[in-house]
């Protein structure tokens, strides 16, 4: 079997990983989990809202934060073991990761750390917000250097300077990365779809990385009237989660009809934790748009294939055991047989503890040549288009 190719797992220690950059930490404010958690799932609705007419955080503040974070009470332990070996923030340890995913048969990794890049809500210094993306970025790449190979950075990025944006992705290739974080939405007023973004995706294809959509940068803009939902917290976050596909749709959209993919054959967009189940919808709407019936109104389109083509080419997404997940195997059959592949997201809670488990009795019945593709097959043939093949691990 080919290498088996885990496409997003986490480091996520906390305030740990500014322990050997003391000077940098004294430039920091303190970042509270319930403040990141809130704006991960209601920012959306939240942002246009004058802070006078939001209700009080703490009832803003989701009830299962002190359970995500290992910090439930001594009585809550039967609520803990639903959640055993998964948590949002524990400490890094490339050895242990290395033994886990031995036990999982995973020979190579893709690691996030978000904790940087989570600093941008609460400062407003552009450069102060480059320095910890880039002080996280080498902090992940070192945490992951003894690994020979197997656990490979990914990027987080800030793109509001496009010039500085290209030399961290250079500066992370040369350090393993293969990944790196992308927004849904404007950065100072310019969408990544727009042509001014083309060095982004050039550099990408001459690096050899592929950019990931990961959930928590797929912004939506709200009408502020939407957070007036009669004060019901829970409502609210229901409604915002369940937009999450929105803004990657939309993503999608502008880079197929705007020409990004066709500029850039070789370029990927890779989909995590937004979600699967809708991907089938929009294999069989993206085409209308460039109908006999909606050249009537859009006039006719330039691009060389039909939208539903690039999108077979250009997307890979990765699945969670959640509803929008499921059923998977119905889901990847009404995909490209390419279109879906693995990831562990592990040791977050909604990953998966034991993902060779669950994955080996879902393809119980498929093709050995379905499983490989969905394994790694398919992400590593990603690479070798692009002229930079991920070869397997040293030993």
């Amino acid at each position: 079997m080919t290498l088996i190719l885990d496409v997003d797992a986490h480091f996520e220690p906390g305030p740990e990983w500014l322990d050997p950059y003391p000077e940098l930490a004294k430039r920091l404010p303190p970042l509270d989990p319930s403040v990141l958690a809130v704006d991960a799932i209601i920012g959306d609705l939240l942002h246009y809202v004058p802070e006078a007419d939001r209700p009080p955080m703490a009832d803003l503040v989701p009830p299962g934060m002190a359970l995500l974070h290992g910090q439930e009470k001594d009585d809550e332990a039967g609520r803990r073991s639903e959640f055993e070996g998964k948590n949002q923030f524990q400490v890094a340890n490339a050895k242990a990761r290395l033994a886990w995913m031995d036990e999982q048969k995973i020979d190579i990794q893709n690691v996030i750390c978000l904790s940087g890049i989570a600093y941008s809500i609460a400062i407003d210094d552009l450069d102060l917000t480059r320095d910890v993306i880039r002080t996280c970025n080498t902090w992940l790449a070192e945490t992951c250097a003894g690994s020979k190979g197997r656990l490979l950075p990914v990027t987080a990025l800030d793109y509001h300077d496009l010039d500085w944006t290209v030399a961290e992705m250079e500066r992370m290739r040369a350090h393993g990365s293969r990944v790196f974080l992308v927004p849904a939405y404007p950065v100072g007023g310019i969408p990544p779809a727009h042509p001014s973004w083309d060095r982004v995706w050039a550099a990408a294809v001459s690096l050899g990385m592929t950019p990931m959509l990961h959930t928590g940068f797929e912004r939506m803009r709200f009408d502020p009237g939407w957070a007036n939902l009669g004060g019901d917290t829970t409502v609210m976050r229901m409604v915002s989660s369940a937009h999450r596909h929105v803004a990657p749709s939309t993503l999608i959209y502008s880079m197929v009809y705007g020409g990004v993919f066709e500029r850039f054959p070789n370029l990927t967009l890779m989909l995590a934790e937004v979600g699967t189940g809708w991907l089938p919808y929009l294999m069989r709407e993206i085409d209308d748009r460039v109908s006999p019936t909606a050249e009537l109104f859009l006039g006719k389109s330039r691009l060389k294939q039909k939208p539903s083509e690039y999108l077979a080419r250009h997307i890979r997404a990765t699945p969670l055991s959640g509803g929008n997940d499921q059923p998977l195997l119905a889901i990847m059959r009404d995909l490209p047989e390419d279109m879906i592949v693995f990831s562990s997201d592990f040791p977050h809670f909604e990953g998966f503890t034991d993902p060779k488990k669950f994955y080996d009795e879902l393809f119980l019945e498929a093709s050995p040549a379905k499983t490989e593709r969905f394994f790694g097959g398919s992400m590593l043939d990603v690479y070798a288009r692009m002229g930079d093949p991920i070869e397997a691990p040293a030993s």
